[in-house]
């Protein structure tokens, strides 16, 4: 694409140059596209546009939900806190630490997170901790609350979360970002970037993360919460017309404690000692004539030391786990346009997971390990005319180290604007995951025999834009599942026979002024499973799932360099293994100032009543909390 903004650019600037000059001397003769480049080159200093990437091989149906920009005025610090701020998704306190994300119960190896383009799920547990990532790393992030494409390759039957990170190719560029809290905690992040050489550049990244927030024990005891965590990325890039090649390094290194029960004298108190997680990728983009190639190939590998203690104290353990898990794979993909409105697609994914574990119970020592490889062959198509356009695609997933059969997976989504201010899609999917190696070979819920989790399901969006700044969208939806792992009563990981999520998603707002806007969201989802067909259908059966979620917020801007947000979360009833997890409702507030130059400052209060909701049973939030976040920008 830079390619072509160039040439625009040039003849566009030629034109005016031999207009110039016609005007001032006698009339010449139209001169070719050559001649006025020539022109030009001659005339005026020749200006590149490096803001677009290569054209993308096809286009996910995820949505652009938050911007870079966006992020920074909301004071948000990592994805984490920035998905937070979606009402669609619900970030919340993973048992082990670190947060995970759901989309409409759907949690896990369900929901997919891409990285630029390649997958991130660590090797063993199959969940993602999105704190790791910067915020100064950010530029976009797009959602899709319906199923991966099976040409993305195998997992995601419950959502897609596509992040997008800054180029290394760029204008010079360093951005850094200082933030503290009154849990307390204090954070600095930086990322910068700068050209090697012609079409070489790199970009380097780093965050630092200090917690020292005290939990109050039910012994009236306290702990430090002992967070210390180190992030470091790198992308050295290559791009030249339409070929892009690039590697990417990342590092995260981390020692917590996760928040501890509330309520329960025995329950054990968790100490990460140590977290060490490393991702290496490679991607490669090529053009040659109309046919688009791209390749992905990854590595990722982590390290885990937890240890269980019974005394506030940290010196009687119970228990000491060591893991070690690798993820290796790699994805090729083609596409060619067939006539002018359609292209078919193919696509092939490798993905190979295998992990180590030794868990030490007092004076017994367990061992386990194990491995599993997913194949995920597929084909597609895209048809765009006018107002119309369907995306479609078909593959077969084959697990290799689990007792499973290949099954297949295909996705459909179609698109229609019947006139301007509206859009109707419609989405019907079939796509599986295979158990975590977390939940197969665990010690002490894991079960070797759980098979895969496999989703049909089906999804409709109304989406209203009458004018600039008011949007109404509505989007119904259903999902049956087979297979969904949940646990069982003697503590070991089952398979649920069938599962049905039921819900609609509303949202919308409307710009009032120009400098007020407000707009709000409510999703009502209901859930059913059953374990054999001839079995009563029970209600309620995921965790973590409420019925009722809603938001409300107002934006004000009273000057053009401050803005001003409240926000109000309201999230039902939901359960925790059969414990109850109650009713909340939170309200937020932050204001953001341009204070000149290259800086900017976000003041942010979240729960100012102080609500502390319970995140999991008899473990709750921290309740209200005061941080301020401070950005410099330098181009």
């Amino acid at each position: 694409m830079a390619g072509v903004h160039r040439r625009t650019l040039l003849l566009a600037f030629a034109l005016a140059a031999s207009a110039s000059s016609a005007a001032a001397d006698e009339p010449t003769q139209e001169l070719s596209d050559e001649e006025l480049l020539r022109l030009l080159e001659d005339q005026v200093e020749t200006i590149e546009i490096w803001d677009e990437r290569p054209d993308k091989p096809y286009d996910r149906d995820t949505e652009v939900r938050l911007t870079g920009e966006e992020l920074a005025a909301r004071g948000a610090t990592d994805l984490a806190t920035a998905l937070a701020l979606l009402p669609d998704v619900n970030v919340r306190d993973a048992g082990r630490g670190g947060f995970i994300i759901d989309i409409r119960g759907a949690r896990k190896g369900a929901v997919r997170i891409l990285v630029d383009g390649v997958s991130v799920s660590d090797p063993y547990y199959g969940t993602f901790d999105v704190s790791t990532i910067p915020i100064t790393d950010i530029v976009e992030i797009r959602v899709s609350t319906s199923a991966q494409s099976p040409l993305d390759g195998p997992g995601g039957p419950g959502g897609v979360i596509e992040v997008h990170t800054r180029d290394a190719v760029g204008p010079k560029l360093v951005v850094t970002r200082l933030a503290s809290d009154t849990l307390p905690t204090f954070g600095a992040s930086a990322t910068g970037r700068v050209e090697l050489r012609p079409h070489l550049a790199i970009r380097l990244s780093t965050s630092a993360l200090w917690g020292l927030r005290e939990y109050e024990l039910p012994t009236a005891a306290t702990l430090d919460e002992r967070r210390r965590s180190t992030t470091g990325a790198m992308r050295l890039e290559y791009r030249r017309g339409q070929r892009r090649i690039a590697a990417d390094g990342f590092v995260d290194d981390r020692r917590y404690v996760p928040p501890p029960n509330e309520q329960s004298t025995t329950a054990t108190i968790l100490l990460i000692d140590r977290e060490t997680t490393a991702r290496a990728q490679l991607a490669a983009d090529e053009k040659r004539g109309s046919l688009q190639l791209n390749a992905r190939a990854w590595t990722h590998a982590m390290s885990r030391r937890s240890r269980y203690f019974r005394d506030a104290e940290l010196t009687d353990m119970s228990t000491a786990e060591d893991l070690t898990a690798l993820r290796v794979g790699g994805t090729a993909l083609a596409t060619r346009p067939i006539i002018k409105q359609a292209r078919w697609i193919g696509a092939i994914t490798v993905d190979h997971e295998r992990a180590r574990v030794e868990t030490a119970i007092d004076t017994t020592t367990l061992r386990s390990r194990g491995d599993t490889t997913l194949v995920e062959a597929a084909a597609g198509a895209q048809y765009e005319e006018g107002r119309f356009r369907v995306d479609g695609a078909a593959g077969v997933a084959v697990p290799l180290g689990v007792d499973a059969d290949p099954w297949p997976e295909a996705k459909v989504t179609s698109r229609w604007r019947p006139i301007q201010p509206i859009e109707l899609s419609a989405t019907i999917a079939r796509k599986g995951r295979t158990p975590s190696l977390r939940e197969r070979f665990d010690s002490v819920s894991g079960n070797p025999e759980l098979g895969p989790e496999l989703a049909t399901l089906g999804e409709l969006r109304a989406t209203v834009e009458p004018r600039e700044g008011t949007t109404l969208e509505v989007s119904p939806y259903w999902r049956r599942s087979t297979g969904t792992i949940i646990g069982g009563a003697d503590n070991r990981l089952t398979n649920l026979g069938t599962a049905d999520v039921r819900g609609v998603d509303a949202n919308g707002r409307v710009r009032v002024v120009a400098q007020v806007e407000v707009g709000g969201s409510y999703q009502l989802t209901t859930a059913r499973a059953r374990n054999n067909d001839g079995d009563p259908w029970r209600a309620d059966p995921l965790d973590f799932l409420p019925r009722h979620r809603a938001d409300g917020w107002l934006r004000v801007a009273p000057h053009h360099r401050v803005m001003l947000m409240g926000r109000a979360r309201h999230a039902g009833e939901s359960i925790d293994r059969m414990n109850t997890v109650s009713a909340s409702t939170l309200l937020d507030a932050s204001a953001s100032a341009d204070l000149g130059g290259d800086w900017l400052a976000v003041l942010r209060l979240d729960d100012i009543l102080d609500e502390r909701p319970e995140v999991r049973s008899n473990v709750r939030g921290p309740g209200r909390v005061l941080s301020l976040v401070i950005q410099g920008t330098w181009n």
